[in-house]
């Protein structure tokens, strides 16, 4: 199974869909080639019909031809020939075109995502937290971040087994889908930490935000039976002027291990 996912990760790696599309290029050219060539001999017959006095050597072969109707008939079928295959061809080039812009658009949401939860991973957080930085900066507007990791997270693998631990992730990241804006940016920081990113969004707005996830989080655990409850820490830092992206990162990162600090860290249960 790990041989067939790296083989077809292998196949929408950027390098190689450049190559695909170099190749593409390449034969659109040799079609282009191949019309240009077919249509100069076209042209050739034809005026060795229509003017024999000028191509007089191209008359004579014609004259040895039993009739000129054949002839004709002969550049005719060639010629429709061509662009049979020529239209063919181009069919072709236009469903590979549209294979790789697919292949392109994999291989982004690739680059961009986590594998286990689907949400966004650490390096498009990265890219996506300096422009929000920049925005806020250039519009004087307001920024929030929140940093959340689950609580006792190392014993659940060794509790309840990896797959058990991956499957706890999955249900935080689709819980804090569900708790944040569609504007807000949900991203796996790394490990069993998640970075949400609020645009537009001062301190109390993001609290807000926070108290409305435990409370989502407490209705999740009520509402199914498991072997564990889910228990999060989360650390709240809004964007301050002048600052950097991991300025505010890092504020969030302490107030979250304040808040352990302050109610100790919750394990599985």
């Amino acid at each position: 199974m790990e041989t067939l996912v790296a083989e077809r990760q292998s196949e929408i790696a950027p390098e190689r869909i450049e190559e695909k599309i170099h190749a593409l290029d390449w034969r659109d050219l040799q079609l282009w080639g191949i019309g240009f060539v077919v249509l100069v001999v076209l042209a050739g017959g034809f005026m060795a019909l229509v003017m024999p006095q000028m191509l007089g050597h191209i008359s004579a072969v014609v004259a040895r031809q039993e009739s000129i109707a054949q002839l004709i008939f002969g550049l005719t079928a060639l010629l429709i020939l061509l662009n049979v295959y020529l239209f063919q061809q181009r069919l072709v080039l236009l469903r590979t075109r549209r294979e790789l812009i697919v292949q392109l658009q994999t291989a982004e949401r690739t680059a961009r995502t986590d594998a286990l939860t689907g949400i966004f991973n650490r390096r498009y957080m990265e890219e996506a937290l300096a422009r929000e930085v920049a925005r806020t900066e250039r519009h004087h507007g307001k920024l929030s971040v929140m940093l959340a990791d689950v609580d006792g997270f190392k014993n659940f693998n060794t509790r309840f087994g990896h797959l058990t631990g991956d499957r706890v992730l999955v249900d935080v990241a689709t819980l804090l889908q569900k708790n944040f804006r569609a504007a807000d940016l949900v991203t796996r920081y790394g490990g069993d930490e998640f970075l949400v990113i609020m645009p537009d969004t001062d301190l109390a707005q993001a609290e807000i935000a926070v108290h409305r996830l435990r409370w989502w989080l407490e209705r999740l655990n009520s509402s199914e039976q498991r072997e564990y409850e889910l228990a999060l820490s989360c650390g709240v830092a809004a964007y301050k002027p002048g600052t950097t992206a991991q300025d505010v990162i890092k504020a969030a990162d302490a107030e979250l291990y304040a808040q352990k600090a302050r109610r100790g860290e919750a394990l599985p249960q």
